[in-house]
Order: C-alpha cells, then sequence, then structure tokens
C-alpha cells in the first residue's frame, strides 16, 4: 500500500483512504470501504464551503481507529485558519465517523458542509487489475433519513446505507450540512458535532432498513481496545538508550495484532497477509 494513504482495518474489513481521511478512488489510488473482497464505498470526500480542508496531523497508533486533524485554509500566508476540523473513524461493519468542527474566530461564520459519496461495488480483482463493472449500479434517500447505494446483478444485491445523527439534506450523491457556528468559547460547547454510520449490507432483503454498525456513540470497539492492550501487554519488553526504537518496537506489535483474522471456524485467531 502506498505510504500516502491511511488504513484501518479488523480481519476482512478495512478502510483504505488519503491523509485528511477522504476516500477517493481513481485507478491509481485503490482507496474505499472493503468487506470480504468487495468495495463498498469507493468515494467520500469532505469539502466546507468548497474547499477540501488541510492536514495538520493524524494519530493513527489504534489499527482500527484513526484521527484526523484538519483545518481550512485561508489562502493568506499571514492569516492562520480560525476553522479546525477532527474527523474520528473506526471500522466495523462499515464505519462510523464522528465530524467534529470548531470556530477559533471572533466572528460567527457560516459553513455549507459537504461529504459526496459513491460506491461502485468492485470486487478486489476489478480493483486491482480495473475491470469494467457488470450489473447495475443504483442510489436512493429514504424518507429524507438515509442515503442508500446499491449494486444488482442477477440475484446478487450488495448496498452501503448512510446515516447521520445529526439531520443533513440527502441526495444520490451525498449529504450536506448548512449551519452557523459561534465562536469557541470555554463556558459554551460550541463545538459542532455529527455521528455517521456508513453500513456495510451484504443481504439487503433480511437487513433492518434502519441498521447501525457495531459501533457505539463514541465511534469506539471497546472490545478491540482491551484486545490490543492484551496484546501489547503480554509482548516481551524492549528497554532502550535510543527512545524511538521503544516506539517503532510497539508500532511493530500493533501492526502485528491488526494482521490477526478470525473466522467462526478457528479456534482463535490466525496472521493473514494484507494490510496494513
Amino acid at each position: 500500500m502506498a505510504l500516502d494513504t491511511i488504513s484501518i482495518l479488523d480481519g476482512n474489513e478495512f478502510v483504505v483512504s488519503n491523509h485528511q481521511g477522504d476516500l477517493d478512488a481513481t485507478p491509481a489510488a485503490h482507496h474505499g470501504l472493503f468487506l470480504d473482497d468487495t468495495r463498498f464505498l469507493s468515494r467520500w470526500v469532505l469539502t466546507i464551503n468548497g474547499q477540501r480542508p488541510i492536514l495538520l496531523s493524524i494519530d493513527d497508533t489504534s489499527y482500527y481507529r484513526v484521527q484526523h486533524f484538519l483545518a481550512l485554509a485561508t489562502g493568506e500566508v499571514y492569516i492562520d485558519s480560525h476553522l479546525t476540523v477532527v474527523r474520528q473513524r473506526a471500522v466495523g461493519g462499515g464505519f462510523h465517523e464522528i465530524l467534529n468542527l470548531a470556530n477559533h474566530g471572533q466572528e460567527p461564520v457560516d459553513l455549507e458542509i459537504r461529504i459526496e459519496a459513491a460506491a461502485d461495488f468492485a470486487d478486489l480483482f476489478e480493483v486491482k487489475d480495473k475491470l469494467s463493472k457488470k450489473g447495475q449500479l443504483y442510489s436512493s434517500v429514504e424518507n429524507g433519513e438515509a442515503l442508500t447505494l446499491g449494486y444488482c446483478r442477477d440475484q446478487y444485491r450488495r448496498e452501503t446505507r448512510i446515516t447521520s445523527s445529526v439531520p443533513a439534506e440527502l441526495n444520490e450523491t451525498g449529504l450536506t450540512y448548512r449551519i452557523r457556528l459561534d465562536p469557541l468559547r470555554q463556558d459554551t460547547n460550541s463545538i459542532w458535532t455529527t455521528h455517521i454510520d456508513v453500513i456495510a449490507v451484504k443481504d439487503p432483503d433480511s437487513t433492518p432498513a434502519k441498521a447501525t454498525s457495531r459501533l457505539g456513540n463514541e465511534g469506539v470497539r471497546p472490545e478491540l481496545a482491551e484486545n490490543l492492550k492484551r496484546w501489547v501487554d503480554g509482548a516481551p519488553k524492549v528497554v532502550a538508550s535510543w527512545q524511538p526504537l521503544e516506539h517503532i518496537y510497539r508500532r511493530s506489535l500493533v501492526d502485528l495484532a491488526a494482521l490477526r483474522f478470525r473466522k467462526p471456524i478457528l479456534l482463535g485467531a490466525m496472521p493473514a497477509a494484507g494490510l496494513p
């Protein structure tokens, strides 16, 4: 995987994005939400007032969860951005994303927040070999509450369902929020937040229309966090005079943990090739 991508995963499901957290699949960039070797989301691009936020930093210390810290550029060399953006994402039955915006300026700002969404439902061979997709793609908005992206070919159907905790303007290509964001104050909770569920549905006929991910409201998987802690705590310790070696070793332990693959037929977990 190219170094300009960020990946989170759990077994046979994973999300590959750029450093800003966008999924923008092209023949050269294999971005997407993948489950069981199928890409359930090929485009997930955030813009604010028509502009893509720029990267400040990334926290990807957990293999199944990532945080992207962003800012909206002003276009002026000597004027700092007053708008910060944090995207928290965790994989689980699709993924759960928490979007936080804060206004560090002195005046309220009017914002149009847009997330473009699309799914090509390509399998891994079609992704890698750039093959054309047979079958029919479709998209629909259900009662203004959920966006469904789907694919069908004969009896084969797959869907991706997208819902938001904050009401959004939905159309067949994504979600739009129009808000006025007050300046951030210590005595008020002026951070704007929405929780978005992106659910990979393998059997649309038997899955409830309001399917939810396996993640809680904070977008975390407590069982994975505890499992990773036990894995790291149970590994041999490394103590070195060169401190970066300790960080490299811990990161290697986390990457090894990410390679563990679980299936009902397996007694426990086994390492599998692939991400990271």
